[in-house]
């Protein structure tokens, strides 16, 4: 009997080795969560189609009962954000932001609103915006989405400098935000405290 197969739209995550014949890559989907989907390597020119982080796509797999286990059997890459990996400051912020999405389970309910959230942010440092404006208002709606009460319990108790610059990215769209490179590392650091000893939230490896 056939193993039934499945059809996703995805963004890769990461991909790690496993063993000497497959890879696995982690897959964000916008109606089952993250999955992890094993490839067979091939050494054969042409036969494999590349799949490189953050690329976003149509990925057929099976799903064999017996072990649990993905396989993805066909890819159809509909976008690639090749030109984060240009800037080095918007390719870390965009790495954080995966561990992050990788290193936590996924309620149904929320589903679409993370995998929404990584596409704008991906468009974003993709577009050249400030990256760290970007990931400081990803992982700010990323703990909005997860139900914390992080205006309150976070934002309002900040000093007031730093209140302002933080009030004055999160009340820009994602797409918008200042191109120029702004210094909100402490913002940030502030923010993945707060993750840590006040939230379920993993920062990821």
């Amino acid at each position: 009997m056939p193993s039934p197969e499945f059809r996703v739209r995805g963004i890769i995550l990461g991909s790690d080795p496993s063993g000497e014949r497959f890879v696995t890559h982690a897959l964000l989907t916008t109606d089952q969560g993250i999955l992890n989907l094993l490839a067979r390597r091939s050494n054969k020119p042409g036969k494999q189609v590349a799949i490189d982080l953050f690329d976003e796509g149509d990925f057929r797999f099976e799903r064999k009962p017996e072990s649990q286990s993905t396989f993805l059997k066909e890819v159809q890459i509909l976008r690639k954000h090749d030109k984060i990996a240009h800037n080095y400051d918007a390719f870390k912020a965009s790495a954080r932001l995966a561990r992050l999405i990788r290193a936590n389970p996924i309620p149904i309910e929320n589903q679409d609103q993370i995998y929404d959230l990584l596409k704008r942010g991906l468009e974003a440092w993709e577009s050249g915006k400030d990256p760290d404006a970007a990931l400081l208002k990803c992982l700010y709606l990323y703990c909005r989405y997860e139900g914390y009460p992080i205006k309150e319990e976070w934002a309002m108790r900040l000093p007031n400098e730093e209140y302002s610059r933080l009030a004055q990215i999160l009340n820009q769209p994602l797409g918008t935000a200042q191109s120029r490179t702004s210094k909100n590392n402490d913002l940030i650091s502030s923010l993945e405290q707060y993750l840590d000893r006040h939230t379920h939230i993993r920062i990821g490896n």
